[in-house]
């Protein structure tokens, strides 16, 4: 049986490097120079051009996915356990 407490241990880590990551991701400091990049004439033809935004659109689309299931994980987190203080507060103001 695996150990519960040694499971949320490595679960916290792999939060903190998500977290990590993320903030990390969001300097955004590859894609500024990207734009630095696209600025030098000559860059690239329309048909490269359509294959870069597409990317681009994807990566925000993801990134709007990220938002969006970070805010349900936290919702959902907040939810576990809920029900039975709710039952036991229930309980508690019955039996006063």
């Amino acid at each position: 049986m695996p150990n519960h407490r040694a499971e949320l241990k490595r679960f916290e880590k792999s939060i903190t490097e998500l977290s990590d990551a993320l903030a990390h991701l969001g300097k955004g400091t590859s894609l500024r120079e990207l734009i630095l990049i696209i600025k030098r004439p000559g860059w690239t033809t329309p048909a490269e051009l359509a294959f870069a935004s597409s990317i681009v659109e994807t990566m925000a689309s993801q990134v709007a996915s990220l938002e969006r299931l970070q805010g349900d994980l936290l919702k959902g987190s907040q939810m576990v356990g809920l029900e039975a203080r709710v039952g036991a507060d229930v309980e508690e103001t019955v039996a006063s």
